[in-house]
């Protein structure tokens, strides 16, 4: 069944608020052969017990939201050349981790694409286990966003904790230069851990967020790779794709197969036992795990398959029936099996651990407002 794009923001809005997610980080990651049912983990440390929740921020005064529409741009756009002391900060930094245009928001939309909820959720699914990072009001769990001329306002999710702190630590330098209140907007920012899975619902729904000022806006969620990755991602392909905003490349072999989805052979009735195509989102990852499997003995005398690569973003849309991109092999993103690294997924963890009682990682519906062209 396919909904409208404003019931589909708002059922996305109410599953991720319902939606919790937890990381336990492993001593290794051993990818079996492929008769095996599913990656084996040796775990380190106890689960985190306390998940992270995901909050939806309601407010029932209808006279103090403005909803950003035809009728009041105008206030938008005024409130945003109200912050010109924080114009910037974050656009700047993020532009850095992408080198690439991160203000370049024409093609984005902002509305929400009208999927199936159901094969969303499914496939979402498969990413829960994979951490990404975001920048928060440690007190609120209210995200930073930047807010533009256009009336949207963009938030970034990191697929690592080092590209994250970078535009942190960036922004507070900034801050530390500017007037008191811009230093107060950002005193209490800090990483918050999320999973992809959330993240990749938030991309798709794109539900509105409300500024300081009580004003609703437009979103827009980006992914922001790891320098690293998106230089392999460049060096691999060279169509330019990887130069684009948003893009994130993973990584898999044709030849690297694990086995198959437990959830899927029981649903088939042990009819479906497809091996599934591991896909990493660090280069260095899919070759460390690669070795391990084929030549544990680093010998080299097993040839080494071709990496191949492709992007995050098409290979979502294609797996939740969006859009079928000529880039992208049908088979992987049928039976693809995200795997994060172990110390993102140790970072995940750390970052719940700091997390203060009682403040969500990411709270919905509301957006600490920076200013952007």
């Amino acid at each position: 069944m396919k909904y409208s794009t404003s019931l589909m923001a708002a059922a996305l809005l109410l599953q991720a608020s319902q939606q919790t997610c937890a990381f336990s980080p492993a001593a290794s990651i051993i990818i079996p052969q492929k008769t095996s049912p599913s990656l084996a983990r040796d775990s380190t440390i106890e689960a985190i017990k306390s998940s992270l929740q995901a909050t939806t921020s309601h407010n029932s005064n209808s006279d103090n939201t403005k909803e950003a529409s035809n009728d009041n741009n105008a206030d938008g756009r005024n409130y945003i050349s109200a912050l010109p002391d924080r114009r910037n900060i974050i656009q700047k930094t993020v532009a850095s981790i992408l080198l690439a245009n991160v203000l370049s928001m024409t093609s984005i939309p902002s509305t929400a694409d009208a999927v199936d909820l159901t094969l969303l959720d499914t496939q979402a699914k498969k990413f829960k286990k994979v951490p990404a990072f975001a920048i928060v009001d440690g007190k609120t769990g209210i995200p930073f966003m930047i807010l533009r001329n256009t009336g949207s306002a963009t938030a970034f999710f990191f697929t690592s904790l080092d590209g994250a702190n970078a535009v942190l630590a960036d922004a507070k330098r900034d801050a530390a230069e500017r007037d008191e209140d811009t230093q107060a907007v950002w005193a209490n920012a800090r990483i918050s851990a999320i999973t992809m899975e959330f993240a990749l619902k938030l991309a798709k729904g794109r539900p509105k967020a409300m500024a300081q000022n009580g004003t609703k806006f437009d979103t827009v969620y980006d992914l922001v790779p790891s320098l690293q990755a998106l230089s392999d991602g460049q060096r691999m392909d060279k169509t330019g794709l990887y130069n684009e905003q948003g893009r994130v490349p993973l990584f898999y072999m044709d030849e690297f197969e694990t086995g198959p989805d437990p959830e899927v052979v029981a649903a088939s009735g042990g009819m479906d036992k497809t091996n599934r195509i591991p896909v990493f989102f660090e280069k260095k990852d899919l070759l460390e795990q690669w070795t391990k499997k084929y030549d544990p003995d680093r010998s080299g005398k097993v040839p080494e398959p071709q990496v191949k690569v492709m992007d995050l973003v098409d290979t979502f849309s294609t797996m939740v029936g969006g859009m079928s991109m000529s880039s992208i092999d049908a088979r992987v993103a049928k039976n693809l099996y995200p795997i994060a690294s172990l110390e993102s997924r140790k970072q995940a963890v750390e970052c719940e651990k700091a997390r203060a009682d009682g403040v969500p990682a990411y709270k919905l519906g509301q957006m600490n407002a920076v200013g952007g062209k």
